[in-house]
């Protein structure tokens, strides 16, 4: 169910703003008006973009109808990994040929990709290498560095003429790339199928545990050879989509049980071993997958140190990265693959700036998409995807390079959001303007803003509350704006009367609101994706006795249980009559540090996020109270 959706009218007198000063009123004291923001934009098709747009203005602090808040006040993870692709094969062919045929061009090219100086730089910093071959190979036949049993551990003939000679002439561009190095399938001696081929004869193949030290010492041979090489490996995988087994290209299957085992008893001892200190990140799989890094980390946490995660299948949610720090704080998180284009596909839910924003509101320290160049026809490939995009398209045949429109669209947060930067808060989702903000290591603020809609759509951005501006972005176009700007004041997080939250699922990270941002009694609860409308606001009212009501900001009416006493009773809104019944009356207590438990006063169950679905538009329940359980714990939000 679709909520909060703008009629025609809306839109169309929004569109009529433009990039104008919004006007309104705060106290002077608190005021940024005058501050000047530099703007650069893409367009949602054609192959340019980042071109500098006039400068905006801040005016007073005002709103509009679809609302942006960035605030400084509230700052999360710290941008390790930065924004970038991958090293493959395929890429590294056509980057080969294109050395050869046309210096000059390849030498241009290198330096938009990686260069953090230059007006035309993007300085994609964050790079993905396969430690076998995978997918997308230029070779004839699929292959590894150590084909044989009882074969020493060699470097082939991809590896040393075009991969890591690619990799050394980005170094000499921007020594301070992460590299992130994955396998697709261990050497077809070492499995249970002999193939590198995961599933042969309708069988999903695995590693034998007799070769389980094998494996591992493949990993330390493969990182001291790059490293010898003059290539610095920052982190590995310990296998690409553990859970997906395809019947055309190399891959390998693993129970979460089975890699946290080998990664405790076998990978990071080797690797210690080695004097390797290298940060092991555990999944590298789908979002929709979150029972896998769930069973990965809670049996082996110590073994890893963090997770990666990849984009596909249409109803996959990066929430599931949120559910599963809020779990393991201490682990890092990064997307580490998506072979998207500007707009979503069948199997991918999320256009590229679209999925590198919401992987990081959802704590990802960084964000990876897959081939930095193809072919015109997706190639060169052996099995696997036929359709998927690079962010370049290289001709071999002509050498004519074409940046594509996800190469901007990247573009527009690699550039100005450099490793060391700091994730801080702004709207996630505002009818589609999806966001997010940075603070870098300069102290100036950046923020990111992708047009999802399929029409040009008109926002307005309030900076750390102490101004406004309004601004009207194309169909798939992205936004960046970069400026220096008084810090926010920073809120109380603890209940008191009067204050105003947003209340923030520990499991999902999305607020609850009223549904179609109704005022009507009986309307729904629901959680959605933070958009700064007033529906999802609540302002408390002490009713005394460690009681309040909870008054919706947009309609007026309060959270309710509907008299219900029973477990799954669903959240609603209704009218409270002074300081209404004892189904609106909610206790507020402390809980997992950082997070409350709201518990009825009536029926004496706690507020639940149904099943702990990621979904928007699930109802929100009550159920009886179980200490610990993230689905019954709130963030409380401040909001002015």
């Amino acid at each position: 169910m679709e909520r909060n959706r703008l009629t025609s009218a809306c839109r169309a007198a929004l569109l009529a703003v433009g990039a104008t000063v919004a006007l309104g009123a705060v106290p002077s004291s608190a005021l940024a008006v005058g501050e000047t923001l530099n703007v650069w934009q893409t367009p949602g098709s054609g192959s340019s973009g980042l071109t500098a747009q006039p400068n905006v203005t801040l005016g007073s602090a005002a709103r509009g109808t679809i609302n942006v808040e960035v605030d400084d006040s509230k700052v999360t993870q710290t941008i390790s990994g930065g924004f970038g692709a991958s090293f493959t094969d395929s890429s590294a062919y056509l980057l080969a040929r294109l050395k050869t045929s046309n210096p000059s061009a390849y030498s241009t090219l290198m330096n938009k990709i990686f260069a953090t100086s230059a007006a035309d730089g993007v300085g994609f910093q964050f790079w993905r290498v396969p430690m076998t071959s995978s997918d997308f190979t230029a070779a004839t036949r699929h292959w590894t560095s150590r084909d044989s049993s009882g074969s020493a551990f060699a470097l082939t003939s991809q590896d040393t003429g075009r991969i890591i000679p690619m990799i050394r002439d980005a170094l000499a561009i921007n020594p301070n790339l992460k590299i992130v190095a994955s396998p697709w399938s261990a050497p077809g001696w070492m499995k249970s199928n002999g193939s590198m081929i995961c599933n042969t004869g309708g069988v999903n193949s695995t590693l034998n545990a007799a070769n389980y030290q094998d494996w591992a010492d493949y990993f330390a041979s493969w990182i001291r050879a790059y490293e010898s090489n003059g290539i610095p490996i920052w982190a590995v995988t310990p296998q690409n989509e553990p859970g997906y087994c395809p019947t055309d290209y190399p891959g390998m299957s693993w129970t979460p049980a089975a890699e946290g085992s080998w990664v405790a008893n076998y990978l990071r001892p080797t690797l210690t071993r080695a004097g390797l200190s290298k940060q092991i990140l555990g999944f590298d799989h789908n979002w929709e997958f979150f029972a896998n890094p769930l069973a990965l980390l809670n049996a082996n946490a110590s073994s890893f140190d963090g997770t990666a995660w990849h984009c596909y299948d249409n109803p996959s949610d990066p929430a599931a990265m949120t559910k599963i720090h809020n779990l393991f704080p201490t682990k890092s998180i990064f997307e580490t693959e998506c072979s998207s284009d500007t707009g979503p596909t069948d199997i991918i839910r999320y256009g590229t700036a679209d999925m590198a924003l919401k992987s990081v509101q959802n704590w990802a320290e960084g964000a990876i998409t897959w081939n930095i160049a193809l072919d015109p026809s997706a190639g060169p490939t052996l099995g696997g995807c036929r359709s998927c995009v690079g962010l370049i398209t290289i001709d071999p045949s002509t050498s004519a390079v074409t940046l594509r429109n996800s190469y901007f669209q990247l573009g527009q947060i690699s550039k100005f959001v450099p490793v060391g930067s700091r994730h801080i808060g702004s709207t996630v989702d505002a009818h589609g303007i999806v966001t997010a903000a940075f603070k870098d290591p300069s102290g100036q603020e950046v923020l990111v803003a992708h047009n999802t809609n399929t029409t040009s759509t008109a926002f307005t951005v309030s900076w750390n509350g102490r101004g406004s501006f309004s601004y009207t972005l194309g169909s798939r176009a992205t936004a960046t704006f970069r400026g220096t700007i008084p810090a926010a004041t920073s809120l109380p997080a603890t209940p008191a009367n009067g204050r105003i939250f947003k209340f923030v699922s520990r499991t999902s990270g999305k607020p609850f609101g009223v549904s179609g941002a109704s005022t009507a009694n009986g309307a729904r609860i629901v959680q959605w994706l933070d958009n700064s409308d007033y529906d999802q606001q609540w302002r408390l009212v002490d009713i005394g006795s460690g009681y309040y009501n909870l008054i919706n900001r947009n309609s007026g009416l309060g959270l309710d249980n509907g008299s219900s006493t029973a477990d799954g009773g669903k959240m609603q809104q209704w009218a409270v009559t002074g300081s209404g019944n004892v189904y609106q009356q909610w206790s507020i207590t402390a809980a997992t540090s950082g997070y409350y438990r709201i518990v009825n006063r009536g029926s004496g169950k706690s507020l639940d996020l149904t099943d702990g679905r990621l979904e928007e538009d699930t109802q929100i329940q009550q159920w009886a109270t179980f200490t610990g359980e993230p689905n019954q714990e709130w963030q409380l939000v401040p909001t002015s």
